[in-house]
């Protein structure tokens, strides 16, 4: 990873959190109370090198590997935690090495800002995060990542959502390894996956006011001015 790469990351990231401060003016229309989901997981474990789209290190299994729980807040605001296990492919390569096996868990907590209102509320509900979490990875001495690690997580992600409640989320997060920062330990991780949203039970109390709008059923008398007879 360059140097130049990890200002371009750091710059986007606080820019993109500078925009989506809340405001005021906002309310709590159509938003949800809770949100889960379950995602399959694509992993380029590789420090060294952040290549987003390499083949080559792709780890990957053919069922959902992550879960996730995401809890609204307020103006767009929710955190997340979730929890992910990733397999070791030996014919990928991590951190220059091939043969790598043994495994991944990796925990995490995010806080997320959704641009959805800004949007329209419609289909698309892009999002940032940010957060904290720990891997532990499986001892390989091939390995060259630390078995352990806590790291520091920056989120670009979206939700498709396909009705008032399902959504197709896709999201990529870069994780940077605290115990050897721009080392081994900084890894890639890519989700796809489905999400269930559970709406406000509290609901959203609307301007509209039935009292304007009601007809009403009396019928009223038109009174007409007979004509003054002439003298």
């Amino acid at each position: 990873m360059t140097n130049r790469t990890r200002s371009l990351l750091f710059f986007l990231f606080f820019i993109g959190t500078s925009i989506a401060q809340p405001t005021k003016k906002m309310t709590n229309r159509d938003n949800y109370a809770w949100q889960f989901g379950a995602s399959w997981l694509l992993t380029d474990d590789d420090g060294y090198e952040l290549n987003p789209f390499s083949s080559s290190s792709f780890q990957s299994a053919p069922y959902p590997a992550r879960v996730f729980v995401d809890k609204y807040i307020y103006n767009g605001w929710s955190t997340e935690g979730a929890i992910g296990y990733q397999k070791y492919d030996p014919t990928k390569m991590v951190n220059d090495s091939m043969g790598i096996t043994g495994s991944m868990i990796s925990t995490d907590f995010a806080l997320k800002y959704s641009f959805y209102k800004q949007l329209g509320r419609g289909v698309l509900d892009p999002y940032l995060g940010s957060g904290l979490g720990m891997t532990l990875r499986t001892s390989d001495r091939r390995n060259t990542a630390k078995s352990f690690s806590p790291t520091a997580n920056f989120t670009v992600g979206c939700t498709f959502w396909m009705s008032s409640k399902l959504g197709l989320q896709a999201q990529g997060t870069l994780k940077l390894g605290l115990t050897d920062l721009f080392k081994s330990s900084d890894y890639m991780q890519y989700s796809l996956g489905l999400t269930y949203r559970i709406e406000k039970t509290d609901g959203y109390k609307s301007n509209f006011d039935k009292s304007k709008y009601k007809i009403s059923g009396h019928r009223t008398r038109i009174k007409v001015k007979k004509p003054k007879s002439e003298s």
